[in-house]
Formats: C-alpha cells, sequence, structure tokens
C-alpha cells in the first residue's frame, strides 16, 4: 500500500514537472519568436528614409508571426492593421497571378485599341475642357468607335497629365476676330538730316492687307484722324481697330473711331506682343524697305511707301495666306503647267528692289 502511494506521488510530480517544463519551452519558444520579430523591425528602421523599409521577406515573416500568435507582434511598432494590409496585399497577388497563368485570352473587357487611346488623348490635348462624356460621343457618333464614359476616363487618367482650366489666349481672340479687325501703330524712322519720321501703317487681319501707310515728322491726333477718314473713306471700317496706349490715339479712340462705328480695342501697357502683327508688319517694312533706302524727305517716303504698298498687297506673297498676296488674283495664263518650256518674266516693283514673275508664252 505504501509503495502504491509513493508511485501516485512520483506520478502527479511527474505531471507537474512537464507541464512546467513545456510551459517553459513555449515561453522561451515565444520570446525567441518575439526577437525574430523586433530584430526585423530594427533591419527596417536603420535603413535610411523616414519610413521604416522591409523586403517583402521580412514582411512575410512578420505577417506568419502575426497569424501564430497576434502576442508575438505585440511588442513591434507595426499596427495589426499594417500586417493585415500586407497579408491583403500578398492576396491579391497570389490570385492575379493564379489568373492570368489560367486562361488569359478567356474572359473579361477587351483591351482598348492604341489607335484609339491615341485619339481620345489628342482630342483631350486639342479641347482641355473636354471632359469624359463629351470626348465619348465624339469618338461614338463621328467616329464610329463605340467608347464608353468610364474607359475615356481611366485612359485620361493613365496618360494624361491635367493642367490648370485653360484661357483664351490673345493668338486665340485675334484669329476669332481677324475678318473683323485691323491694327495700327507707329514706326520711327530717320532722313538723311537724322530728323525722325514716323509711319502710321493700317494692317487688315483677314487677309493681311495693308490698309493705309503714310508718314509724316510731326504726328498729331488731328493728323491721325485724318488719316483714318482717309484709310476708310467710305462704309468700309472694320468693326474693331487694335491699338496701343499711344498718347496721340486718345482723341481718335473717343471721337474718330466710334463716330465711324469702329470699337477700339488697346493692348496693355508693355505687352507689344498682344498686337504682334501690326509689329511683325513693322519689321518686315524695315527688312525690305527702310534698310534700303535713304529718305530724303516726308514727300519722298511717302512716295516709295505708296509703291511699296503696292507691291505688299497685290506681289508679295503671305504665309497667313498660303503663299498668296493679300490681294491676290488668278494670272489669266494659270491653267496649269505641262511638261515644256517654262518662260518667266519679271515685274520690278521699287526701281528693281524687289520683283515679281508673271509666265509668258
Amino acid at each position: 500500500m505504501l509503495t502504491l502511494f509513493a508511485l501516485l506521488i512520483g506520478y502527479l510530480l511527474g505531471r507537474v514537472q512537464s507541464r512546467r517544463w513545456r510551459r517553459d519551452r513555449y515561453t522561451a519558444l515565444g520570446r525567441k519568436l518575439q526577437l525574430i520579430a523586433e530584430r526585423n523591425e530594427n533591419l527596417g528602421l536603420r535603413r535610411k528614409g523616414k519610413r521604416s523599409s522591409l523586403s517583402h521577406r521580412q514582411k512575410w515573416l512578420l505577417g506568419l508571426l502575426h497569424w501564430i500568435s497576434p502576442t508575438l507582434t505585440g511588442y513591434t511598432l507595426f499596427r495589426p492593421a499594417t500586417l493585415i494590409s500586407w497579408k491583403q496585399r500578398y492576396v491579391q497577388c497570389y490570385w492575379w497571378l493564379i489568373s492570368a497563368s489560367s486562361q488569359p485570352n478567356q474572359g473579361g473587357r477587351p483591351r482598348i485599341d492604341q489607335s484609339v487611346e491615341q485619339i481620345i488623348v489628342d482630342i483631350k490635348v486639342q479641347n482641355p475642357h473636354y471632359g469624359a462624356q463629351r470626348i465619348a460621343a465624339l469618338i461614338t457618333q463621328q467616329l464610329g468607335a463605340p467608347v464608353s464614359e468610364s474607359t475615356v476616363r481611366n485612359v485620361l487618367k493613365r496618360r494624361w497629365i491635367p493642367t490648370n482650366p485653360p484661357r483664351q489666349s490673345w493668338w486665340t481672340f485675334l484669329r476669332n476676330h481677324r475678318h473683323l479687325l485691323a491694327s495700327m501703330d507707329f514706326k520711327v524712322t530717320f532722313d538723311w538730316r537724322a530728323r525722325p519720321l514716323y509711319i502710321l501703317a493700317v494692317l487688315d487681319h483677314q487677309r493681311r492687307r495693308l490698309v493705309h501707310c503714310r508718314s509724316t515728322y510731326h504726328p498729331t491726333s488731328e493728323w491721325v484722324a485724318q488719316q483714318m477718314r482717309e484709310a476708310f473713306p467710305f462704309d468700309e471700317a472694320p468693326a474693331m481697330m487694335l491699338m496701343d496706349h499711344d498718347s496721340i490715339f486718345l482723341p481718335v479712340v473717343k471721337n474718330t473711331l466710334p463716330a465711324m462705328g469702329v470699337k477700339v480695342i488697346r493692348s496693355a501697357v508693355g505687352c507689344p506682343q498682344q498686337n504682334g502683327t501690326i509689329e511683325r508688319f513693322n519689321r518686315t517694312l524695315t527688312e525690305e524697305l527702310l534698310d534700303h533706302v535713304i529718305p530724303i524727305n516726308e514727300k519722298h517716303l511717302n512716295g516709295l511707301l505708296a509703291q511699296y504698298q503696292c507691291f505688299y498687297n497685290k506681289a508679295r506673297p503671305h504665309q497667313a495666306n498660303g503663299g498668296q498676296a493679300p490681294e491676290h488674283h488668278e494670272a489669266a495664263n494659270d491653267s496649269g503647267f505641262t511638261a515644256g518650256t517654262l518662260r518667266a518674266e519679271a515685274i520690278e516693283w521699287l526701281g528693281g528692289l524687289h520683283h515679281s514673275y508673271r509666265r509668258v508664252a
């Protein structure tokens, strides 16, 4: 009986000791795993950067430890939400690889054609204020390629860089109103005695026709008003006149042009690019005439300007008109060139300073 009791006591002590040993082993293993988690965290914190940077292997290891027991990662700086997001990302990558490897051409929405995608981007670049719905309607109705609004929105989000809301430029304004618009400005040159001569030029924007070009030694508001009446003697005045803030133009702006039914548009102070058409003509006038002559007096220069105006309007090709002169007339013998000998006759302008040509039989 005593022996049996001793064996029972020994068995119970062995079980208690075994549980304690097992518990100690689990505690030691948990501490080791916690050290592994903290070691990985420290490795990520040692890398350069404001935020910790962990490799994919370290993230998977921390996620696995959190899955085994959340207490193992309780001493790290990473929150459970961070570990859960890593796990969700892993699941997404895993199932994306599974779906991509099995029948990639089966099912799903077909990818948009590259040409249609490029057209979407081109339309947006040319019309920045167009939305996805309008672009989809343009391509579907006018080009016959069915495209949904969501497809257009996704393409723009992927390929187009949004900019600030578009503003109308001066160039767009002038192009939209050039058939109603003319401009005027002064150009200064010097006679043989170094006295300044002021040249007033009026240019029509529709065909770049030189309407009026005269010079004077003493420009006044009354002289400018008289030039306006000579430039537009009948009901030929444009709807709008573009000019700068020269003080000589002030009485003309208030009285003469409104009486002729002309609306005045004045460019900003110190912004000659807003009146670029007449500014470009002043450069052309300098390069093609003023740099090659020495004006004797006002009468001499006015005679040269009259000849140049005739040449500029009737014979000088202009890029804005597709290479045609502002007052273009079809040649009488312009029936198309045929194989054979081409003969041309030169017509002198300004004493041979410039030439135009016509075909002769």
